[in-house]
């Protein structure tokens, strides 16, 4: 998707949640629609549990309507109103669990028993030094790496749901990047 087509779409998305905002539930459905697949991921990526990240899917928007009064699309996009509630949920979870955050990993490898070819062997261990190369950085680091390439956002909708400031955020990328090409040996 081109830098256009991407503004398109965040612009066409502003305006259905400001008609959300408004009590157009038919709008809110359409932008449910829209991220709930993103949202999804991102959430079973951090927990691990299918099951436990489609309720938790369910909390996020229930929040998100409850909030999305409150949001003021001049000042943030509306996927970084999303991942920011999401994030927050997640945070939340993992603090009345009492469990730590599971660490991020952007590949997902799935060995299937019947495939012998070497192709999909070699995939097999691209995917693990990656996944062990990941799990090297800190979990601040994982969290960007997995939010600029795998949700596809920009450093500035990353410091958005991180509250950080977009050099700061930079700055991170660019050092777990470092740190990914010293560690990645395959």
């Amino acid at each position: 998707m081109n830098e256009d087509q991407k503004k398109s779409d965040q612009e066409h998305l502003k305006e259905l949640i400001i008609l959300a905002k408004n009590g157009d539930s038919a709008s809110f459905e359409e932008v449910y629609k829209t991220y709930y697949t993103p949202i999804f991921h991102y959430i079973l990526n951090r927990i691990k549990n299918r099951k436990e990240a489609e309720d938790m899917i369910q909390t996020v928007f229930m929040k998100i309507w409850k909030a999305i009064e409150d949001w003021d699309h001049n000042h943030s996009s509306p996927l970084s109103f999303f991942f920011t509630v999401a994030r927050n949920t997640l945070i939340d979870y993992f603090r009345k669990n009492n469990r730590e955050i599971v660490s991020n990993e952007i590949v997902y490898a799935h060995k299937d028993e019947q495939t012998t070819s070497n192709e999909e062997s070699v995939k097999e261990e691209q995917a693990e030094a990656i996944r062990n190369a990941v799990s090297k950085l800190s979990d601040e680091q994982q969290e960007i790496i997995r939010l600029y390439y795998t949700n596809d956002l920009t450093y500035r909708e990353i410091a958005e749901i991180t509250g950080k400031r977009e050099d700061a955020i930079r700055q991170l990328h660019s050092r777990a990047i470092k740190k990914l090409r010293e560690t990645y040996k395959y």
